[in-house]
């Protein structure tokens, strides 16, 4: 028998074969360029200004995530927020192993909760998340309509904006139908258990609380949406960091709005948990979806400045090691 030790590594190792394995596919079919690569990552201007666009975005984050904490009257200071933001985005980015930076974020914001907030404060993590995905979703969807008639020739390009205007009108449906259902589900259940008054127990006090967290969404829905701006708004800074990159390489040989359906694609396709956070996947995703946007054009290397963003976005991170670890002498 394996053991859980042994399984994670042998994990790992599948995942590290598959990123290396699409690296290797791409540098044989030209989606990356190892000279260009290069270049661009000694390039001051390429590094200066991407550095700085990804470090407003993870800011940007920070500025998210205080909107849902408000949205549930959780007050905490600003600098804590930003900090616990940089340690998530690095240890997401950076660190190997089974805990996450979301994990470590959880962990943190319970200590500084208190005792019947912490459901909430939790909920604020999944929604902080959720508006991340959804804004991917909004910007990669109202740039397929000023590429609607490309996107329309084959079945795969069909297929996505199908996908993405699925998930842009079900988003809202979905957060309809939950603020509708939380509200009946104490009933159900108590007509389930034959009583309104059984004795409480650790379910009904998650229950509880993640019922009133929904209700306090729904009461500042206003909250909810300003979130959703500020995502798109960061992931644009992310996006105007590739064109930035791929300009200064020479790769902009495609129009700059497909950057603005690949980018938020390639960002999806980073978070299926084939690779090391995404590893070659994106850059393989990015690299195709800009190739059927112009499908008569020969597009080369496209993957190349999404791996030096990824870079560039590692080393604006690194803060937050730096936060973890200031965390780790205090409790010591």
């Amino acid at each position: 028998m394996i053991s859980d030790r042994q399984a994670r590594w042998l994990w790992r190792i599948v995942k590290g074969t598959v990123a290396g394995g699409m690296i290797w596919l791409l540098l044989q079919q030209g989606g990356l360029d190892l000279h260009l690569l290069w270049t661009g990552s000694i390039h001051l201007p390429i590094v200066a200004v991407g550095l700085l666009l990804n470090l407003a975005m993870i800011s940007l984050g920070a500025v998210r995530w205080q909107l849902l904490l408000g949205s549930q009257g959780i007050r905490l200071p600003f600098a804590w927020v930003h900090r616990m933001i940089y340690l998530t985005v690095c240890f997401n980015l950076l660190v190997p192993g089974s805990i996450g930076g979301d994990a470590l974020r959880m962990g943190y914001i319970t200590r500084q909760s208190a005792a019947d907030r912490k459901g909430a404060a939790l909920l604020t993590i999944l929604a902080d998340r959720l508006t991340g995905l959804y804004s991917l979703f909004v910007i990669a969807w109202l740039a397929t309509l000023a590429n609607l008639p490309a996107l329309l020739d084959t079945l795969p390009t069909r297929m996505l904006v199908l996908s993405l205007t699925m998930a842009v009108l079900g988003g809202p449906l979905l957060l309809i139908l939950l603020f509708w259902g939380i509200e009946r589900l104490p009933r159900v259940r108590n007509r389930a258990a034959g009583t309104e008054s059984s004795a409480p127990n650790w379910l009904d006090t998650a229950l509880e609380q993640t019922t009133q967290a929904v209700r306090l969404f729904r009461q500042t829905k206003g909250k909810l949406a300003a979130a959703v701006c500020v995502s798109a708004l960061a992931q644009t800074a992310e996006i105007v960091a590739l064109l930035w990159i791929a300009d200064g390489l020479g790769l902009l040989t495609t129009s700059a709005d497909h950057f603005f359906v690949a980018a938020p694609v390639a960002w999806l396709a980073n978070l299926l948990p084939i690779s090391p956070g995404g590893l070659g996947v994106g850059e393989a995703a990015f690299a195709q979806v800009c190739q059927w946007l112009q499908p008569t054009a020969t597009l080369t290397a496209l993957g190349t400045p999404f791996l030096i963003n990824r870079l560039l976005q590692m080393v604006a991170s690194l803060p937050g090691l730096w936060v973890y670890l200031a965390y780790r002498h205090t409790e010591d």
